[in-house]
């Protein structure tokens, strides 16, 4: 089973649920933030106010606020029940490649020109720069314990103290690039997404556990369904796959969107995914589970 929702102009670059699995947020190349009502598979609210490309979106755990990174340098924090900007959150110099929100919501976690930012939601300050990495950052995510901050940039992954910004650990072994990341709800594993492969981790000790081999493009976003038992990767070969988090074996490829898939997410039940598409749509489909 597949849901369009149509509205966005251009590539739609990221995908959110929100934390009651009512609403999806995306962001995209023309520049805007639009949530969508599930049940009712309408577009709820369009949020203007970038001057560049939304790369990134994340919903707060709360779902009061979504947050936006773009290509203007800037993040943003939005209202969700009224689509108010309440901040405009600027220090980064160059493009903000990924956003992720504390699991308290107090703080949100930023990625772009070399540095990872954290940011206090309440006040709009800057609370840490974390710098490291020799190249861009593209990705950025939060442990569920709130405790690790994880950044991919250039070939490596770093982890971070999310308190005080020491970094613990550096992790190596993608060739290329590292295009998204995500952390297990039960924060025992790491996924990583790179070049036709997606790397399962262990957090712990950064222990390399599998290699996921399936797609035959680009790997641009990965996803851990809630139980951890399950990964779903985003590829530019068009397609969705789902993996064992265990065993590393493939157990789903979806087909469906016309163009690359950018961005992926589970709802709260797990038994649905929400993927974005250079296509224009957001899709919703049925998972394994």
């Amino acid at each position: 089973m597949s849901d369009r929702f149509l509205g966005h102009q251009g590539i739609v670059a990221s995908v959110a649920c929100s934390p009651d699995g009512q609403a999806v947020v995306s962001g995209g190349e023309d520049r805007t933030v639009r949530l969508w009502d599930v049940p009712a598979g309408a577009e709820r609210l369009c949020l203007r106010g970038h001057e560049a490309e939304v790369t990134s979106v994340a919903y707060s755990p709360d779902g009061q606020y979504v947050a936006s990174g773009a290509e203007d340098h800037t993040v943003r924090l939005w209202d969700t029940e009224t689509g108010a900007e309440r901040l405009c959150l600027r220090g980064h110099e160059g493009e903000v490649m990924s956003v992720a929100c504390s699991p308290d919501g107090r703080r949100v976690v930023s990625g772009g020109d070399k540095t990872v930012r954290v940011w206090d939601v309440r006040t709009g300050a800057e609370r840490l720069c974390l710098r490291g990495h020799r190249m861009g950052v593209w990705s950025v995510a939060y442990s569920h314990d709130g405790r690790n901050i994880i950044s991919g940039g250039g070939q490596t992954i770093r982890i971070w103290d999310a308190i005080g910004g020491a970094e613990l650990e550096c992790l190596r072994g993608h060739r290329i690039g590292i295009w998204g990341l995500a952390y297990s709800l039960d924060g025992h594993r790491i996924a990583s997404a790179g070049s036709r492969t997606v790397r399962v981790w262990q957090a712990e000790d950064g222990t390399k556990l599998h290699n996921l081999h399936g797609h035959d493009a680009l790997v641009s976003g990965v996803a851990f369904s809630p139980d951890s038992r399950h990964i779903a990767s985003a590829g530019a070969d068009g397609t969705i796959r789902v993996w064992n988090a265990r065993t590393g074996d493939e157990l789903q490829c979806i087909r469906g969107h016309e163009g690359p898939v950018t961005s992926v997410a589970y709802m709260p039940d797990g038994r649905r995914l929400v993927s974005a598409s250079a296509d224009g749509t957001v899709r919703l489909w049925d998972a394994p589970v």
